[in-house]
């Protein structure tokens, strides 16, 4: 009976967290806020024009000018895309775990910065798929040990580097 009752109880564990959806906080827009810096003017960028808060798209152009109220308004609809992103990304992981909502920030900043196809190549996820997680306990070393690539993955700008530094303080609070 005892056997069961473990059985039905691990079941019910793994549909609680399966395709478990997260969410940017209010401390993680803020971060992305202090790294991406809110330009009112569209500037060419590497992927083309960019305005705000990092947004950029076919509905930028050049000489582009909005308001704050409106680069606020662009983020907050580009937090919903990359919200999918992550979730994606993290659903694709091959074990369930259940990240720290520091973690989630930092990931988040970071594929908001390199994009989902960015981020899905970097060294970074490349070791957060190999991580060993037994019983929902992730295995403390490669935890450490992928995070810690955080700080080297897709840097192509001088402030990258600053801001991998701080998404991996943030991943690890």
């Amino acid at each position: 009976m005892k056997k069961i009752i473990t059985i039905i109880a691990c079941m019910l564990m793994c549909i609680a967290t399966f395709g478990k959806s997260y969410s940017i906080s209010d401390k993680g827009i803020e971060f992305i806020k202090q790294y991406e810096k809110c330009v009112l003017t569209a500037y060419a960028d590497a992927g083309g024009w960019t305005i705000g808060y990092g947004h950029h798209g076919a509905d930028v152009y050049e000489g582009m000018k909005i308001t704050k109220a409106e680069a606020d308004r662009l983020l907050r609809e580009d937090i919903k895309k990359f919200e999918k992103s992550v979730n994606r990304l993290l659903d694709a992981l091959p074990y369930e775990y259940e990240f720290s909502q520091g973690f989630i920030d930092g990931f988040f900043s970071f594929v908001y910065n390199c994009g989902e196809g960015g981020a899905k190549k970097s060294l970074f996820y490349e070791r957060l798929m190999k991580c060993r997680v037994k019983n929902g306990v992730m295995n403390e070393s490669d935890f450490n040990f992928t995070v810690a690539a955080i700080k080297e993955s897709k840097i192509s700008q001088p402030g990258h580097v600053k801001r991998r530094y701080a998404e991996h303080k943030m991943m690890l609070s």
